[in-house]
């Protein structure tokens, strides 16, 4: 196999013995003398330099029309987002501070609001806040679903302990459980056994600050302390020493995710992926898109 100066394949031939031809047809030599199809024309040193050349041509050429390439492909993708842009005026803006500041969050209607006609209200004063809904359905729930849920950590129990303590100690009651960790494992077996009792309604919603606006919507956690105009204050009236007395959880209506995190961690449970629904929705423009009201 023989090769030309730019050390590519080339092969013999010519109209003298053993002249060397590079595949590409470029130029050729053999032994130290340029050739032509005409015969011997030069020395082997021009006719490196004139080879060299050609080739550094060659190079440059494609480098041009890569250039070309990548220009044309960037004017693409420019006048595409030029068209998306005046087709959805706001998109970009939008998409940025969507993802910034929306949350999703997990709502379940417990078995009494479920049985006492309650769901049609509930998620008419979630929508009506405007909060937008991506998941909804009816689930009668499996134990390992509802054990799941309630995640038993040392964070849940000391929360809700010291929140029924507080409200025995607001009426100078002595509370019945002497640890968090006893109450706490009391509270879950009873909300298991509620919360698997009959269907409920599961939901996720989304908006800026879901999670702190659903926990203000939805009221304190014990009815007959609840604000008026918070669900649970208007629907409700259950109470601690009611529920403690018949050995049940409270019938509070609702169980809506208490941080971020803990919304994170119980979506899951309840919905797939391509449960969560995407659409846009007429606040996506009226809340969130800045250029909306512009003239």
């Amino acid at each position: 196999m023989a090769f030309d100066v730019n050390g590519d394949p080339a092969i013999l031939g010519g109209s003298r013995g053993g002249m060397v031809r590079p595949m590409d047809g470029t130029c050729f030599f053999i032994r130290g003398e340029r050739w032509s199809d005409e015969g011997k024309v030069g020395s082997a040193t021009a006719f490196v330099r004139r080879c060299s050349a050609m080739s550094g041509k060659t190079h440059r050429e494609e480098a041009r029309i890569k250039n070309e390439e990548s220009s044309m492909k960037i004017r693409i993708i420019y006048q595409i987002l030029d068209f998306l842009a005046s087709v959805l005026p706001g998109l970009w803006i939008r998409v940025i501070l969507m993802s910034n500041f929306m949350e999703q969050t997990l709502v379940l209607i417990k078995p009494d609001g479920v049985q006492r006609g309650l769901v049609g209200e509930i998620v008419r004063r979630f929508e009506q806040a405007g909060l937008k809904m991506i998941a909804l359905k009816m689930v009668h729930p499996s134990h390992e679903d509802v054990d799941r849920h309630y995640a038993l950590t040392e964070e849940w129990m000391q929360g809700v302990f010291n929140k029924a303590k507080a409200k025995y100690d607001a009426r100078g009651e002595t509370f019945p459980y002497e640890d968090h960790v006893t109450y706490g494992k009391e509270i879950k077996r009873g909300l298991v056994e509620f919360l698997k009792s009959a269907p409920i309604i599961a939901m996720v919603l989304e908006g800026e600050q879901a999670v702190a606006l659903i926990r203000k919507l939805v009221g304190a956690t014990e009815p007959a302390g609840a604000a008026p105009g918070t669900i649970r204050g208007d629907l409700s009236l259950d109470t601690y020493a009611l529920s403690n007395a018949q050995n049940r959880p409270i019938r509070n209506l609702i169980h809506a995710s208490g941080t971020v995190e803990e919304a994170q961690k119980e979506i899951p449970v309840w919905f797939t992926d391509t449960e969560l629904h995407k659409y846009e929705h007429v606040n996506d423009r009226v809340q969130y898109d800045p250029e909306w009201f512009l003239s």
